[in-house]
């Protein structure tokens, strides 16, 4: 559940609450212990008939374990419940619609570790070998020369290249002869002259896997009809998959490589 699905801010919090283990009994008297009010009043709130004020807003974003723009979006559904004319919800309503799109960026809701130059991001995503030769190097706790040739199938003097590129450029170090992971995350923003590339890499190296799946491993392919509206509410629920997959694998300790690819688009000619 993603509270930009939501123009209201009480529907999403009665969501929240449903959705909790035992319906989430006792979960309001919580809330209201969090924001120091009494529970009634936060039954009266999910009830219309009253609102937070926005340093209660600004709490209950805590409480929930909102990001900054989830908060941002929390504080304008607040404000835009709260004003009194039209005119004023109509701004507040704007202000809402640029957050939304915001949050459609992978970007805004994916922590970055490293940025690189353009010049680094044309050689780094020119192939699929400098990703997973940089995603190794985290497994096992580093890797030396001979078991990246050896993994990837690569003569020595490619994988030495490889490395000499991610070290040069800070994505790796080289320690006692071993080649370590440095940062741990990196993005292609919307609009990146590299992103087609980066997208058409992996796809391929997808359809090359497919005709040889593990029964472990999965891939999934469904072309569908669907309404408009459906249609940004499951984009939404697949943002929120890769976030959470995203905070998953920043705690998984490195023990192999693997590639998700994940795709929702229109069909167009």
């Amino acid at each position: 559940m993603s509270i930009f699905e939501f123009d209201d801010y009480r529907p999403f919090l009665r969501e929240y609450i449903a959705k909790l283990p035992k319906n989430g009994r006792g979960e309001i008297n919580r809330i209201a212990d969090h924001l120091g009010v009494h529970s009634s009043f936060i039954s009266q709130i999910l009830a219309h008939s009253k609102d937070f004020n926005l340093e209660q807003g600004q709490e209950l974003g805590a409480y929930l374990g909102l990001g900054q723009l989830e908060l941002d979006f929390l504080i304008l559904l607040i404000q835009l419940s709260r004003a009194g004319t039209a005119k004023l919800k109509t701004y507040w309503k704007s202000k809402i619609e640029v957050i939304k799109s915001q949050s459609l960026e992978i970007s805004k809701r994916i922590r970055q570790d490293h940025v690189l130059t353009t010049l680094d991001r044309s050689v780094f995503f020119s192939s699929w070998l400098y990703v997973s030769v940089w995603l190794y190097t985290s497994v096992g706790g580093g890797q030396d020369l001979e078991s990246i040739s050896k993994r990837f199938d690569i003569p020595r003097a490619r994988a030495v290249e490889i490395l000499r590129f991610l070290i040069d450029t800070g994505l790796c170090k080289l320690e006692n002869n071993l080649y370590l992971m440095g940062p741990q995350s990196i993005h292609l923003e919307r609009g990146s002259t590299f992103l087609g590339k980066h997208h058409i890499n992996w796809r391929v190296k997808a359809i090359q896997r497919s005709e040889d799946l593990n029964a472990d491993e999965l891939m999934f392919t469904s072309p569908i009809s669907l309404s408009k509206k459906d249609f940004s509410i499951l984009r939404e629920q697949i943002m929120g998959l890769i976030k959470t997959a995203s905070d998953r694998v920043e705690k998984s300790p490195a023990e192999e490589i693997a590639c998700l690819n994940l795709d929702l688009f229109w069909i167009k000619k």
